[in-house]
């Protein structure tokens, strides 16, 4: 494999890495979209995934909710072509329940140009049980999947990845509001920037509108920009 193809895998594992974090389902009741933006059965949000301005992927969030129950089912794939030849592939498929704001199920799995992940979550009466690629995991009922396209995700101090079940101490800070233009639509949005103690990996910022997140941004290591921005509604 030449050179430059081994460096361009070696920098997409780690944003794609990233990226995984802002896959994330929706929490149920109140964190979710109000109900006007989520009429009918289903509402489905699709974000394009772009390096520098160059797509190299779209995230598909679908959500559910009847009688208190809310399901959500994410699937996110990203092909990254270098000198004609597909020098990474990622796919990511996960489905959340939730009851009441709690989260009942998570399940998802993931294959990362070719590392397979694959994690299974149930709720107890007073944690959340865990199995991870097969290995067990205790956690408090506290803990929720890094949901970041739902403005929830600013008001919890732990999450996990949906990839790989990482668990993350996060820090919030809310930079005020902004006026966006995402998709050929201005929005008016509130901007948070999220860190991870001990994890410079995870620095991103997210806007809002309303509740319904319509911008992500990170850093790649190379100094590139890594957007996923939500489409307009057809």
């Amino acid at each position: 494999m030449q050179p430059r193809m081994v460096k361009a895998m070696r920098f997409l594992s780690v944003i794609l890495a990233s990226l995984v974090l802002a896959q994330g389902a929706a929490r149920a009741e109140a964190p979710l979209p109000s109900a006007s933006s989520l009429a009918g059965p289903k509402t489905r949000y699709v974000f394009d995934i772009l390096r520098n301005g160059d797509k190299i992927g779209t995230n598909t969030i679908d959500v559910q909710r009847k009688d208190g129950t809310t399901k959500v089912d994410i699937a996110t794939k990203i092909s990254v072509v270098v000198m004609f030849l597909e020098a990474y592939r990622y796919e990511h498929n996960c489905t959340e329940s939730w009851k009441d704001g709690q989260l009942v199920a998570f399940k998802s799995k993931t294959n990362d140009n070719g590392t397979k992940h694959v994690i299974d979550v149930a709720a107890k009466p007073d944690k959340i049980s865990m199995e991870v690629d097969g290995k067990p995991v205790e956690a408090p009922k506290t803990l929720y999947p890094a949901s970041l396209w739902s403005r929830d995700v600013v008001t919890r101090g732990e999450l996990f990845e949906p990839a790989n079940g990482k668990r993350l101490a996060i820090k919030v800070k809310d930079l005020g509001d902004e006026t966006l233009t995402v998709g050929g639509v201005e929005r008016k949005t509130r901007h948070f920037k999220l860190t991870a103690k001990g994890s410079n990996d995870f620095d991103r910022d997210l806007w809002f509108d309303g509740d319904v997140l319509v911008r992500m941004k990170l850093a790649g290591s190379d100094g590139s920009t890594i957007l996923s921005d939500l489409r307009p509604t057809p």
